[in-house]
């Protein structure tokens, strides 16, 4: 037997599926801990960690670098003849100077 309530209007069922939608919508692409926000978040901390990752690397090969400086006084002159341009008595240094190209 049927029921003999009321039927609802379409309008309502219509309301009721677009606030459904618009919760839906909500949940995956505008909320604060939407998927959306996940996926971004996720993103950002591979790209940190891919930065952290190189700047230990560069950070490992200073401390090598610097180990190295203390250590080996051959290194420390290396380094310091080209860094600073520092000479030992009685020394001379030639330096060549690229020419100009000519135009």
């Amino acid at each position: 037997m049927k029921s003999k309530g009321k039927q609802v209007p379409k309008i309502v069922w219509y309301i009721y599926l677009l606030c459904i939608l618009f919760l839906f919508l909500w949940i995956s692409v505008l909320g604060r801990n939407s998927a959306r926000n996940a996926y971004l978040l996720r993103k950002k901390v591979e790209n940190m960690e891919a930065d952290a990752r190189h700047l230990k690397a560069v950070n490992d090969s200073l401390a090598q670098d610097n180990m190295r400086l203390k250590t080996d006084p051959d290194a420390a002159e290396k380094a310091a003849r080209e860094q600073f341009g520092l000479i030992k008595p009685d020394e001379k240094v030639f330096r060549f100077v690229p020419a100009k190209e000519s135009e």
